[in-house]
């Protein structure tokens, strides 16, 4: 099974654009991987049964011959990747296991700014539009540190916690976290009721989704904080109630450790 940390990117093109305002071709789709990583500006995409916004920090991955369907919504200055995810140490293809595992849903934000706009930089410092192998090999160091900042803000967790394991009742347990997620919710007890002690939980848990039992239901909980720190305007104290958490201060000293920021400093760089 492919690991995110195993795989870097086999680079196709790349094209910068600057304060683009209407997209010539506003429904396509691409024989390989295509990525829109935004400097500034929006824009809106459907991409397969996904839709969202794309803005500022955003990094938006449309798999291979899916149906990608944008449209501006504010001159949009970005960078346009189209490539192939291969894996380090054999250089095979492995796209497919990454869609499943890994790079959906389409939308992956990330939170440091100052790194991001240091990646730019770089990227604007390339020819404007490049199939040359010589640039497309320094792209693709650029992506690379795009995909550690990803990896680094997730803790290195997939993001679809809720993908089938080989282990069903590890299945039921992770559905019984997620259902009460942002309650008052004591593991030891979901151990008992799968007729385990904390122990045999902990260690088949982590066996079948590679993550502690703590560290899943903390990365629901951040995940859900993230959300409503995006798109409310509730102060911290309450978005710590909605998670499942006592208090704020406990809720972003996690932020802190988890996401290498804080909740004001990420509710700045993701608020439109």
């Amino acid at each position: 099974m492919v690991e995110l940390w195993q795989v870097r990117a086999q680079m196709y093109a790349y094209i910068y654009w600057n304060r683009k305002t209407a997209f010539e071709i506003e429904s396509t789709s691409y024989p390989k991987w295509c990525m829109f990583a935004v400097e500034e500006g929006e824009f809106s995409y459907r991409i397969g049964d996904e839709q969202g916004i794309g803005s500022a920090g955003d990094l938006v991955l449309c798999p291979p011959e899916t149906s990608f369907q944008r449209r501006i919504r504010m001159p949009l200055s970005f960078h346009y990747f189209h490539f192939d995810w291969v894996h380090r140490d054999t250089g095979e293809v492995v796209s497919a296991a990454l869609a499943e595992r890994h790079l959906l849903p389409c939308h992956l934000p990330l939170a440091r700014t100052n790194r991001l706009q240091s990646v730019f930089g770089y990227l604007r410092s390339f020819p404007h539009a490049s199939v040359q192998k010589p640039v497309l090999r320094w792209v693709e160091h650029m992506v690379d540190d795009l995909l550690f900042m990803f990896m680094a803000e997730r803790h290195l967790v997939p993001l679809r916690l809720d993908r089938p394991t080989t282990d069903p009742l590890m299945d039921q347990a992770a559905l019984t976290i997620r259902q009460h997620a942002f309650e008052e919710l004591n593991l030891h007890r979901v151990a008992s009721a799968y007729g385990l002690t904390p122990v045999q939980f902990s260690r088949r848990f982590t066996a079948a989704f590679k993550m502690t039992a703590h560290d899943y239901l903390t990365t629901l909980r951040l995940e859900r904080a993230c959300k409503l720190l995006q798109e409310t305007t509730l102060n911290l104290e309450d978005i710590a109630e909605k998670c499942g958490y006592r208090n704020g201060s406990y809720i972003s000293r996690l932020f802190v450790k988890k996401l290498q920021t804080t909740p004001s400093e990420f509710r700045a760089a993701h608020r439109l």
